[in-house]
């Protein structure tokens, strides 16, 4: 889909989701793009798009980020990388 189709999905009334690179776009009653569970604003979600359909990696990883963020999971996994280090850590001390 190229960005063209996606400002035209963006602007019409048709609700029907959508994926990119693995991630599902739909909209909700608030006028909002819901991605992976995370909420966008319309304008957000196209530059969400753009980085999506950028073939440089990184801008990539930086969508991804972004929709980790809004849907609680970077967090989570911040978390969690946190405790095993301090698990090593804990480990690594009592040697």
């Amino acid at each position: 889909m190229s960005q063209e189709e996606f400002n035209l999905w963006l602007k019409s009334s048709y609700s029907g989701a959508f994926y990119i690179a693995g991630h599902k776009f739909e909209k909700t009653d608030a006028d909002d793009i819901r991605v992976d569970s995370g909420l966008f604003k319309r304008d957000e979600a196209a530059q969400l798009y753009q980085l999506l359909a950028s073939k440089n990696p990184i801008t990539q990883i930086n969508a991804l980020l972004a929709i980790l963020e809004r849907n609680g999971m970077l967090l989570w996994i911040l978390l969690g990388v946190s405790f095993i280090l301090l698990l090593l850590v804990i480990i690594r001390v009592r040697r």
